[in-house]
């Protein structure tokens, strides 16, 4: 066998008998596992949260996740139910919808996309009472993006708000 370069203690670098070594490896590993197990089951998101707002005439129905992860692909439902006649529909997301994220779709597509004091308004044109409005869209997060901010949802007939959503979304690395 070969002798032991000189920069080289034994006792240091080969045989490690401390005990406070030992346990700070296994709590890292230990918590490293944890965190694996949480993200297992659901812990860091994906799994999509019913909210629902009702006015005189309308309902709205937002089902989309409420946490995500950084790169991942999720779509959100909005549903309106029309119990009165609305003349412009229109949904309002708050900016945190598109902050650091991509849309990748919308179905359908909306008659009239605007920015609403920096926050996406999409116009549907009218809705007869009884009619339903149901709209997909699917996201994309940034790998980099990290945080927590507000996904409230507006429903509008024109300018006037009917009914409002209120949520937030938060990323994890």
């Amino acid at each position: 066998m070969a002798d032991v370069p000189q920069h080289l203690d034994l006792a240091r670098h080969r045989d490690h008998a401390g005990l406070v070594e030992i346990v700070t490896r296994r709590v890292l590993f230990l918590l490293l596992t944890a965190l694996a197990v949480a993200a297992l089951l659901g812990a860091f998101g994906q799994s999509p949260q019913q909210s629902v707002a009702a006015a005189d005439r309308a309902e709205l129905d937002v089902s989309a996740p409420s946490r995500v992860r950084g790169g991942l692909l999720f779509q959100a439902r909005f549903t309106v139910v029309a119990s009165g006649a609305i003349e412009n529909a229109t949904l309002v997301l708050a900016r945190g919808w598109m902050e650091s994220m991509q849309i990748n779709t919308i179905e359908p597509s909306p008659a009239e996309e605007a920015s609403r004091d920096g926050d996406l308004a999409l116009s549907f044109g009218p809705l007869a009472a009884g009619d339903r409005l149901v709209l997909y869209m699917q996201f994309q997060v940034n790998p980099t993006n990290i945080g927590r901010r507000s996904a409230d949802v507006g429903l509008y007939d024109g300018a006037e708000l009917l009914t409002r959503v209120e949520r937030t979304i938060t990323v994890f690395p």
